[in-house]
C-alpha cells in the first residue's frame, strides 16, 4: 500500500466504520494533477447508489483537506457479487460469505463458507467439513455468489 493511501485509510476508515461499512480496497493516484480515489465499500446488507452518495458527502472534504486539494475526483463501488480477493485484509470482511479458492499445486477449485480467519489462515466451512488453509497456499480466491443464491 503507498504512504498515501495509507494516510487515507487511516483518516476515514474509523468514520465508515461507525456507519457499518468496511473499506475493501483503496487506490489513489495522481492524474493530470488531480488526485483520484477509488474505494470500494462493504456492508453485511449489501452496498446501495445511496451509501455510496453517503460515504461520498462525507469523506470528500475530509480529502481536500488531508491531501490539500480541491482537485480530487472519486469514485465509490461496491464489490460486486464475484469479486476477486486481493490482499488477506478482505477475508475478515466478507466473514460469513461464500468464497471459491485455488489452492499452490492443485487444479480444481474448493468452494466454501469463510467461517473463521486470522493472519496465518482462513476456516472454510462446507458440508459440516471444515479445512484450515494456510494463507501462503491461496493462489486464487473470489467470492462464489453461486454458494449465496443456492442456500437462499
Amino acid at each position: 500500500m503507498k504512504e498515501i493511501e495509507k494516510k487515507i485509510l487511516d483518516d476515514i476508515e474509523p468514520l465508515l466504520k461507525e456507519m457499518g461499512i468496511s473499506i475493501v480496497e483503496l487506490n489513489a493516484a495522481v492524474v493530470k494533477k488531480t488526485f483520484t480515489i477509488r474505494l470500494v465499500i462493504f456492508q453485511d446488507q449489501g452496498v446501495t447508489l445511496k451509501d455510496c452518495e453517503a460515504v461520498h458527502r462525507i469523506i470528500q472534504p475530509r480529502l481536500e483537506l488531508l491531501l490539500e486539494s480541491r482537485d480530487t475526483s472519486m469514485e465509490i463501488t461496491s464489490p460486486g457479487i464475484d469479486r476477486r480477493i486481493k490482499s488477506n485484509r478482505e477475508y475478515p470482511i466478507f466473514k460469513g460469505k461464500a468464497l471459491k479458492i485455488l489452492l499452490e499445486g492443485e487444479s480444481e477449485w474448493k468452494s466454501g463458507w469463510i467461517r473463521d480467519c486470522s493472519e496465518d489462515s482462513l476456516v472454510l466451512e462446507q458440508d459440516d467439513k471444515e479445512w484450515n488453509i494456510p494463507m501462503n497456499t491461496i493462489r486464487k480466491a473470489k467470492l462464489d455468489y453461486t454458494m449465496e443464491a443456492r442456500q437462499k
